[in-house]
């Protein structure tokens, strides 16, 4: 029975650790096991990634023979409104992607600004900017194609939190967040007239269905006690929730100093504000006996010492070191990490999952560098799903609903590439029924499960299947709801924005590991996770500290005049001092920029924290060989330069001399070879010098008995013999 008292429970503070917590969280979970069956404790952790991993790790390191009850607390939240309304459908992104849309398409400006007016007392106005101005604001914005999605993005930020609420109930509303906040509320109203949730909502839908002593009664028999992780990323809404679920258990909450990433972008303030905030009475715990369980063999780690810097600004105890490892371009800077992946392989017993190539956020940047890692023959695994435009198996669907509408001669030329005999009456036969039907005849006719499965890699079937799972499921959701036409044409238009919107930042983050690869992630993925070696891509001053925009919908002087916009806009002195141990009280730009650049210094910690060995910075000079935009070095990576007690070896693929390890280094290794000895002999004749045309002769000899292998490549073979043909000064006819 729900109690009316409030929570109570026991609150470790810890200070930043050089190293991952995992040890902390094993020593909290065997406190609690002192005193109740393993069967009845629920460990909460906050970001809903690696559940696995931590999982074994409380299990080994206790020896327990129950495996821990593991859950993210969306995912828990998610199990409760599921108990309170079993009939509720959870919305998947593809599916809110269309179902936003429509609303927006529909929306009249004039009108919503009108209800804003109307159902707000106080308005603000932006300077210059009357009724007419803002009504036009909208219209023009609206037409642009990214519109739908960078709304989208404000509206499920704003739902995480429970909506536009500004920090004073009876503060003015500024008239473009009072319209969103209308919008906002007219999508969930159609949501919840057809029994549909979206995702960011599960949190507050759970809190209100715990206020119900039956639905409260049934989620609380399944444990008697809770262990909350990363309690310095709880924001308000998951507080709340915590108070309900553990207001008749035994709770133990812990939170790190100086490592909250995720709640800070929302809330400001440090982990004890969040104990006093917070609506449970907690006690505080003595930090010791939870430090006494870390390993000491690790505390002292170069890699631990400079992410306690960059976090904490504490000099390290000693002198460390790290490795910046820098290239000509983006592709040239991954090119290197694969190499210097396998080079460090072929010198030690290290697994590819000893390594972490880890990128600043999820997006279009992770999805490249695990493109360049696998084109390298490195096996991945990542903790985002992988984007819908990328999989080829995925466009095979799409060129299949093409080809079935409009007899799309693009869509037939993919589809006779991909599936032999393919022919008009294959395709037609398999039209059948509905949009769903359809597909999943296409599937099983032409084998494509099987397909995918031969000559792919375990990682990549597994990331195919799941793909073609989410695009079944847009067409079973389109058949099932009355929102949308259940028709072939309506699902190619929600399939094309799906794919045009889809990027790995969208995604919900798996909870479970991949098999046996490089991980390729990004810093909220290796938060609490520990690897070998750590590769920190994109090192540059765009990235860290970079500019932080918070969205492209508005510019940026309008943001910090939106109090109530859902993230912090509104910054002084006094609240970056509140929340980062790293502010000296000095800062060359704005206020807003200083909070977002000290957030950033922040995350490259937590990346330097998850290398127990050894630690790269990885910079580049432009994205491509052109004449391109210039990027520098992040002034982070200078600041750890500058101090005496770090030294960071810079390291060269090229100048260093590295041996080549990968394949794709070797073939442009061959391909540049003709040329790189055809320069040294005419570079020999200038200058009067003998040529040693001995070496060359012996590289070229390699080179031969490299191409006559049976299993050699034809088309690479080709390409080689052209570049010769080419650096004798002959010219290549195509046949």
């Amino acid at each position: 029975m729900l109690t009316n008292n409030s929570s109570t429970g026991k609150f470790y503070a810890l200070d930043f650790s050089p190293v991952s917590l995992a040890d902390q969280f094993a020593a909290a979970y065997q406190e609690l096991e002192d005193n109740h069956d393993p069967r009845d404790i629920l460990v909460l952790k906050r970001i809903p990634c690696n559940l696995d991993t931590l999982t074994d790790h409380i299990q080994d390191t206790l020896g327990l023979m129950v495996r821990p009850n593991v859950q993210s607390l969306p995912q828990h939240a998610s199990h409760v409104v599921e108990i309170n309304d079993p009939d509720i459908d959870r919305l998947a992104y593809e599916q809110r992607i269309e179902l936003l849309a429509d609303v927006i398409e529909s929306t009249n400006w004039d009108t919503l600004i009108d209800e804003a007016t109307t159902r707000f007392d106080n308005i603000r106005w932006p300077d210059n900017y009357e009724r007419s101005a803002v009504i036009e604001f909208f219209q023009t914005a609206s037409d642009q194609d990214s519109f739908g999605r960078d709304v989208g993005q404000v509206l499920l930020e704003a739902t995480r939190q429970g909506g536009f609420t500004p920090p004073d109930d009876e503060a003015e509303r500024h008239i473009l967040i009072a319209a969103l906040a209308c919008l906002n509320d007219r999508f969930h109203d159609r949501l919840d007239a057809h029994g549909l949730v979206e995702r960011a909502n599960i949190v507050p839908r759970a809190t209100d269905a715990l206020q119900d002593d039956t639905t409260y009664d049934h989620v609380a028999s399944g444990f008697e006690a809770i262990l909350a992780i990363e309690f310095e990323e709880y924001t308000a809404n998951d507080r709340r929730y915590l108070a309900k679920l553990a207001a008749d258990t035994d709770l133990i909450a812990i939170g790190e100093r100086n490592a909250s990433i995720q709640r800070v972008k929302t809330e400001p303030g440090e982990l004890d504000d969040l104990r006093d905030d917070s609506a449970i009475d907690f006690d505080a715990g003595d930090p010791a006996t939870l430090d006494a369980a870390r390993e000491s063999s690790r505390s002292n780690t170069d890699p631990g010492q400079i992410a306690s810097f960059l976090a904490t600004d504490s000099n390290p105890a000693n002198t460390v070191s790290a490795v910046h490892l820098h290239e000509s371009t983006f592709r040239d800077q991954i090119s290197a990490v694969a190499n210097e992946i396998e080079y460090l392989r072929h010198d030690s017993d290290a697994e590819y999952s000893d390594f972490a190539v880890v990128v600043n956020s999820l997006g279009d940047r992770l999805s490249e560098a695990r493109r360049h890692l696998r084109a390298a023959s490195l096996p991945t695994q990542t903790v985002g799903a992988p984007a819908l435009a990328e999989d080829p198996a995925v466009t095979e669907l799409y060129a299949f609903v093409q080809f079935l509408l409009n007899r799309d001669a693009d869509a037939e030329s993919w589809l006779t590439a991909r599936v032999d005999d393919f022919s008009l009456d294959l395709a037609e036969a398999c039209r059948t029924g509905s949009p769903e039907t359809t597909l999943n005849r296409w599937i099983v006719n032409t084998d494509l499960k099987e397909r995918v499965a031969t000559g792919e890699s375990h990682i990549e079937i597994q990331e195919q299947f799941q793909n073609i799972e989410r695009v079944t499921d847009l067409a079973r959701f389109i058949n099932k709801t009355a929102l949308l036409d259940s028709t072939l044409p309506t699902f190619k238009h929600v399939l094309e924005r799906a794919i045009r919107f889809d990027a790995a930042y969208t995604h919900t983050i798996e909870t479970a590991p991949r098999m046996h690869g490089v991980a390729v992630t990004d810093i909220q993925g290796v938060k609490h996770e520990a690897y070998n070696t750590v590769f920190l891509l994109n090192v540059v001053d765009d990235e860290y500290p970079g500019g932080e925009r918070l969205t492209p919908l508005f510019p940026k002087p309008w943001l910090a005049d939106m109090p109530e916009y859902p993230a912090i806009t509104a910054v002084d002195d006094g609240m970056i001092d509140a929340t980062y141990d790293t502010f000296t009280g000095e800062r060359s730009t704005s206020a807003f920029d200083a909070y977002y650049h000290h957030r950033e210094r922040r995350k490259l910690a937590l990346g330097a924290r998850a290398a127990t060995d050894n630690l790269y910075f990885c910079t580049y000079d432009s994205q491509d060989n052109g004449l391109g935009r210039a990027y520098n070095p992040s002034r982070y990576l200078y600041h750890l330069k500058e101090l005496d007690q770090i030294t960071v070896d810079d390291l060269s693929i090229e100048t260093d001399d590295r041996p080549i390890r990968t394949r794709e280094k070797v073939a442009e290794y061959i391909l540049d070879q003709p040329w790189d000895e055809l320069e040294g002999i005419v570079n020999a004749a200038h200058t009067g010098e003998t040529a040693e045309i001995e070496d060359t002769e012996k590289v070229f000899g390699v080179i031969q008995g490299l191409l006559s292998e049976d299993d050699i490549d034809p088309v690479f073979a080709d390409a080689v013999a052209s570049q010769f043909a080419m650096a004798r000064g002959e010219v290549m006819h195509s046949d």
